[in-house]
């Protein structure tokens, strides 16, 4: 039998339930973009049809009610591209991949610094992402680095990308500004050029330069890099070797 109400709605509007209500019965929930938020509401509105303790995921109660959208996690704000896990061969387009999604969280981090947000958890997500710490020995030897050129733990290089301060870092203190946010003035822009790519197997290795826009002054930076790639056991390419060096000034 029709809910109480229900037989006096107008046939397009009882469609117009029907199909909501099979969508809400039938699908995996998630969240109501705003024009179907809108649509929900104007069926319902219609002689205050909805059923009652039927819920259109919000209180409806108050048909005025917003849904508020869920905030995009670092992993979904990073965009981060996928990789081909079918072979264990490190591919062409995979190194290619894991240099956009490097220069990506660069600049991520360095917007969500800007934004006053917590850009090192940014941080941390992305390198969990794109280093092999925990997962194989890393060689890292940053550009900026002085007293400590060598980064062996997931640690040590959090501190250069992140800075000292912020994680509380007093023996780094005086050599890591961040380099992920250029010191507080952050970066804009990021720009692979590969002088050449070496495939071996489960391992590549890239070198050449990238330039580096700062997001204040809008200078580039021109830095020399070599890295070395490594399909893990999840099946994603990681970096386990970064050389990266200013181009020799005599």
């Amino acid at each position: 039998a029709a809910p109480s109400g229900v037989d006096s709605l107008p046939r397009q509007a009882m469609l117009s339930l029907s199909c909501i209500s099979a969508g809400l019965v039938a699908g995996p929930a998630r969240y109501a973009t705003a024009p179907s938020r809108a649509f929900v509401r104007a069926a319902v509105a219609v002689e205050n049809a909805a059923p009652a303790g039927f819920y259109w995921g919000y209180d409806s109660s108050d048909p005025a009610a917003e849904l508020v959208e869920p905030e995009p996690t670092p992993l979904d704000r990073l965009s981060f591209g996928r990789f081909d896990a079918s072979s264990d061969a490190i591919s062409i387009d995979e190194v290619h991949t894991a240099q956009a999604n490097w220069a990506s969280a660069i600049k991520t981090i360095s917007a969500v610094h800007a934004e006053g947000g917590d850009f090192v958890d940014m941080a941390a997500t992305a390198a969990g992402e794109l280093y092999g710490y925990g997962k194989t020995n890393v060689l890292f030897k940053p550009t900026k680095a002085t007293k400590h050129p060598f980064r062996a733990t997931g640690a040590e290089a959090m501190s250069y990308f992140v800075g000292a301060e912020a994680m509380k870092n007093d023996e780094f203190k005086g050599e890591d500004a961040g380099f992920a946010i250029n010191g507080g003035k952050g970066w804009s822009k990021v720009v692979f050029t590969n002088h050449q790519i070496d495939l071996n197997g489960e391992t590549a290795t890239a070198m050449g330069s990238y330039d580096f826009t700062c997001a204040t002054t809008g200078d580039v930076a021109t830095v020399e890099y070599t890295f070395g790639y490594k399909r893990c056991a999840d099946g994603k390419p990681r970096i386990y070797l970064h050389h990266s060096s200013v181009p020799y000034s005599a």
